[in-house]
């Protein structure tokens, strides 16, 4: 994997989950945050296959669900190792997400 060379603005996220799956296993990790082409997820069991081509998540937003299939970029061992902070690029962004997204940014600077 290659070292956080993020190129999109990236929004912080409070109270996100993301659900996700590798393959093999499935866990639940906690949205740092948020671009339109990237997530970056803590608290992810050691477990997890950081190494894997793809994974499938669902993040649980205030509203709605955003399904999306993750690729991830970069990863950093945290706690001992017994977790993982990983930066994922989501592919093919659907609509959804991308409307999520732009509204997210939209909140935070009204704020």
């Amino acid at each position: 994997m290659q070292t956080n060379r993020r190129t999109s603005k990236r929004q912080s996220t409070m109270g996100l989950l993301s659900s996700m799956w590798d393959g093999e296993s499935a866990c639940i990790g906690v949205v740092e945050d948020v671009s339109a082409t990237g997530i970056k997820v803590s608290q992810i069991p050691s477990r997890f296959d950081k190494y894997c081509q793809e994974c499938f998540s669902v993040v649980h937003g205030p509203l709605q669900d955003f399904k999306i299939i993750l690729h991830p970029s970069w990863k950093l061992e945290t706690r001992k190792e017994m977790y993982q902070l990983i930066g994922f690029e989501v592919v093919n962004p659907a609509a959804n997400w991308k409307e999520f997204i732009a509204a997210t940014f939209a909140n935070s600077k009204q704020k």
